[in-house]
């Protein structure tokens, strides 16, 4: 993965060090510099760099005053300092880590390696959720039947999963939705969620579609026609005119 680089600091010496250790690194693609607080601000409302190495004693803005303004933006921040009395203040700030100047070439690797493979995660992280993003998107497209119900009842909204439904019931302009323990009206015609239910909702009469999910029991009555029970004990008779789409499925 190819990393972009900040530094800050206000001692030219000091970013030099950073900056050419860095550059031993293949994976570091960019590296930019500042030397206040203020060139900071002005450059990150462009860049939004991976990792910034932020000095705490500079003139002006201090370090700690930067990364307390930094919290929106997703760079991993490093402090730099020869004083160790900023530590805790570092990490309440939520720095990713703390190098105490001088420090060694193997600190500062050490360092650079858990900051990239902490990036490394939260793209990942970032991509599975744009993927699961993605996907939601394309089911939809694939499968673009009724998932939920939104009901709207004196001035609340809530959903009801499709799949919670046993059967629909037309009552004018509304659609009864039989739950399991409770009765919701929908405002919708019935020969319109016909067509927008899943699979597994059979028209049985021009009044009733039933969920096949919670058939309990079908008795065929010799007439054409059959009588439905549901989980809930409800029964639903069927019309003639749909005994052979009714055998089909339920055979």
């Amino acid at each position: 993965m190819r990393l972009s680089v900040l530094i800050v600091d206000d001692e030219p010496h000091a970013r030099r060090h950073i900056k050419n250790l860095a550059a031993s690194d293949e994976d570091i693609a960019v590296i930019y510099e500042c030397k206040n607080g203020k060139e900071t601000f002005n450059f990150l409302k462009h860049q939004v760099p991976d990792i910034i190495f932020l000095d705490v004693n500079m003139p002006g803005i201090s370090g700690i005053e930067v990364a307390s303004k930094l919290k929106t933006i997703n760079s991993l921040i490093i402090f730099s300092t020869a004083y160790d009395q900023y530590a805790l203040k570092a990490f309440e700030l939520e720095a990713f880590d703390y190098l105490l100047k001088p420090f060694e070439d193997k600190r500062f690797f050490e360092v650079l390696n858990r900051a990239r493979s902490e990036i490394e995660v939260r793209h990942q992280a970032a991509f599975g959720q744009k993927f699961t993003a993605l996907y939601e998107e394309y089911k939809k497209t694939i499968a673009p039947h009724l998932t939920e119900f939104k009901i709207k009842e004196k001035g609340f909204e809530y959903k009801i999963p499709v799949e919670e439904v046993l059967y629909l019931e037309a009552n004018a302009i509304y659609a009864v939705l039989h739950l399991k323990d409770r009765r919701v009206l929908y405002r919708a015609a019935l020969n319109l969620l016909e067509q927008q239910l899943p699979s597994n909702f059979l028209r049985v009469h021009r009044s009733f579609i039933v969920n096949q999910n919670f058939i309990k029991q079908r008795k065929y009555l010799n007439d054409n026609r059959f009588e439905i029970t549901l989980l809930n004990d409800a029964v639903v008779i069927s019309s003639r005119k749909y005994k052979d789409s009714i055998s089909k499925r339920l055979n």
